[in-house]
């Protein structure tokens, strides 16, 4: 869709198509394009990627709609927050932690949950996609990680009651859910959410392994920068945006992430290669007059993180000595549960590799964009095509070159890298106002930056290279084998790579 709006609108309608259709059947609703019941003890092609053959996590053992599973499911009570959040199984902490950074904003959340009913079983989202915004719409079936009751010869119940304790004891409410759930047992709105975001990236295990910027992206629509823990110039500055980030509206939402060290876990009980989210922040000043910068965060694993694996085990950790009467009264700090804890600002700059720091757009901003096609050298080249900005005033402006997002059709991106930079300059002068690349090389699917420009008429210059990755399959290569062996698969991924270059 050119807009959310249209985007939305969509979403309404094929919500509303399929309740008339269920009334019209007498049916709930099932997705035929996302079916993870009938395609469970298949090709579970709603579950594992075309070339699965490493498949990462344990698989589901079987699937049931929200009604059976919850014995009174709520999509959402009252609202959702970060502390609703847990991971289930599966490497997709980066989304997860997006979701935990953006799930206090009901602003945000009702641009994402469009349109629901619970009685027929479907549910509408909107996500960002390519520049884009695109809705989906998905049943109310979902995987857990215990097989059903097998009543055979060894296992003799007349009566029932078996089945039903099993199905109490290991298939009933959020715990029992395979993926994303929760903290509430009765909660659904996660774990639905996170199938929707499964569906149009075309299975679970697409979201295995990811930087937390894309997953802000796809859910709000924003611009991410990505900042160094340890490249700071203004400190005061970046401190005063993220302090403006926990008021209401904010136009900014922060995460975190630690880098890999050659350990399983950080020294001060990080994890690396793992996200974090920012809820809030806040300043408190102690019995001596100190004023301390802290940041709230949280682990998205929640209360999964057993005896607090994964968090900050530094000053103003869980029973430290900075938590006096005195700072306790002022911050109110009985949530230091489900994953949460709080660090100070110089600690977080310290210890997380990168800062991501996203701008979220609303109506007061002009956005326009152009895709174009070209040929990407093997060296570092200036591209032909030169994209023209006519500022009419002073103005901040932010400029974001992407990628097409490759997610969506993994098994077929093939065997290339591709490595964006580019080059902002007053077109009239020739003066370079900045040179843009990607801090972190591996986290390169888009890069951006913020600048305040005068009037006149910029050029922004793309610059990229292209490098091979080892270890992937060329598209061909996949073809080969897939066009035999899972024929309708195949047709789904390349319906997505099709769509993303056309």
């Amino acid at each position: 869709a050119e807009s959310y709006e249209e985007a939305r609108i969509q979403c309404i309608s094929k919500v509303e198509a399929v309740i008339a259709e269920c009334r019209r059947t007498n049916l709930l609703f099932l997705d035929n394009h996302f079916d993870i019941e009938n395609d469970l003890f298949a090709n579970q092609d709603s579950n594992r990627q075309l070339d699965s053959s490493t498949y990462p996590f344990e698989p589901p053992k079987s699937v049931h709609r929200v009604p059976w599973i919850f014995k009174d499911p709520q999509f959402m009570t009252d609202s959702s927050s970060g502390y609703d959040v847990k991971q289930g199984v599966g490497g997709n902490c980066w989304w997860i932690a997006a979701v935990t950074t953006i799930a206090h904003r009901q602003d945000i959340m009702e641009k994402i949950c469009v349109a629901r009913n619970e009685a027929c079983g479907v549910y509408g989202f909107v996500f960002h996609k390519d520049g884009g915004w695109i809705s989906t719409v998905v049943d109310d079936n979902l995987y857990l990680s215990e097989s059903d009751f097998n009543c055979d010869d060894e296992v003799y119940d007349p009566t029932g009651d078996k089945a039903r304790f099993h199905k109490a004891q290991n298939q009933s409410n959020s715990e029992a859910l395979h993926f994303a759930k929760c903290s509430s047992k009765n909660e659904t709105w996660l774990p639905l959410l996170e199938k929707a975001y499964a569906k149009v990236h075309g299975d679970y295990q697409s979201l295995n392994g990811g930087w937390y910027s894309n997953a802000i992206e796809d859910l709000t629509g924003g611009v991410t920068t990505v900042i160094p823990g340890n490249g700071v110039l203004d400190k005061d500055r970046l401190w005063s945006e993220i302090m403006a980030s926990a008021l209401p509206n904010s136009t900014f939402v922060f995460g975190l992430s630690v880098s890999a060290n050659g350990a399983n876990f950080h020294r001060n009980g990080l994890i690396t290669n793992h996200t974090y989210s920012v809820l809030t922040a806040t300043e408190v000043t102690n019995e001596v007059g100190y004023t301390s910068r802290l940041l709230k965060i949280r682990n998205p694993w929640g209360e999964n993180a057993s005896q607090s694996v994964g968090e900050w085990s530094g000053p103003w950790s869980k029973g430290s000595s900075e938590w006096t009467l005195d700072i306790m009264k002022k911050i109110n700090n009985e949530s230091l549960n489900n994953g949460v804890f709080w660090m100070s600002f110089d600690d977080v700059l310290d210890n997380f590799k990168w800062l991501y720091k996203t701008r979220l757009f609303d109506d007061h901003w002009n956005l326009t964009q152009k895709w174009i096609q070209t040929s990407v050298p093997w060296v570092p080249t200036l591209l032909p095509t030169i994209f023209l900005v006519d500022i009419t005033e002073p103005a901040l402006v932010v400029f974001a070159l992407s990628q097409v997002d490759s997610r969506y059709f993994t098994d077929l991106q093939g065997r290339y890298y591709f490595t964006l930079q580019f080059i902002l300059k007053h077109r009239e002068s020739g003066k370079v106002i900045c040179e843009c690349r990607a801090v972190n090389p591996e986290d390169n699917w888009s890069i951006s930056c913020e600048v305040n420009l005068d009037c006149g008429i910029y050029e922004v210059v793309p610059r990229a290279f292209t490098s091979i990755e080892s270890g992937r399959k060329s598209p061909l290569e996949v073809l080969k084998v897939w066009s035999y062996k899972n024929p309708s698969k195949l047709q789904k991924v390349g319906l997505q790579h099709d769509l993303a270059y056309s």
